[in-house]
């Protein structure tokens, strides 16, 4: 038996990317060697027949690295920076978990997120803490798979950085009874 992860792992994105971007790429690259010759150059500028010679050939060399490699470049850029994000954001939660005092929070309630897979609203967990002096503080947690009230026992642990107050992790997963996928 495995244990079902509570939250939506969007990592996929950036390996579809990062993915996209090389096969752009080897095209790129592989036309950089590949032999020319007078007898398999066709190469027109604007609608005119370029004569096969050694600036031409280069011409064409530079203008194809430049078609496949710049949309290469991009979808490798954006899909390393989904997954350094996503990795900046685990490490700093792990780093919560350990460094910080847990809050328990209560008023649990799902809310919709503006994400939508499968034609329908994802939802997320929110949660409220008041301290001491009456300020009451909300929480949101990550986008949800699946309903976890059920197996929350109206509380939910929050980790919250004290000298960056917007930097905190509500901790699902953590609180909850361990739930396994059959």
């Amino acid at each position: 038996m495995r244990k079902k992860s509570v939250y939506y792992n969007f990592d996929w994105v950036g390996y579809l990317l990062l993915f996209m971007g090389v096969l752009f790429m080897i095209p790129a690259f592989v036309m950089q060697v590949v032999p020319f010759g007078p007898h398999n150059f066709s190469f027109t500028l604007n609608g005119v027949p370029m004569p096969y010679n050694e600036e031409n050939l280069q011409m064409f060399r530079r203008i194809f690295l430049l078609a496949f490699g710049i949309p290469a470049l991009i979808l490798v850029l954006i899909g390393g920076i989904v997954l350094i994000r996503r990795i900046i954001k685990n490490n700093r939660d792990q780093r919560l978990k350990e460094m910080e005092q847990p809050i328990v929070c209560h008023n649990l309630n799902l809310e919709y997120s503006s994400v939508q897979v499968n034609y329908q609203n994802k939802r997320y967990l929110t949660c409220s803490y008041t301290d001491d002096r009456g300020d009451t503080y909300l929480f949101k947690s990550r986008i949800l798979r699946y309903d976890p009230l059920p197996y929350l026992d109206g509380t939910v642990n929050v980790y919250q950085n004290e000298f960056k107050p917007k930097q905190y992790f509500v901790d699902v997963e953590g609180s909850m009874q361990p739930v396994y996928e059959m």
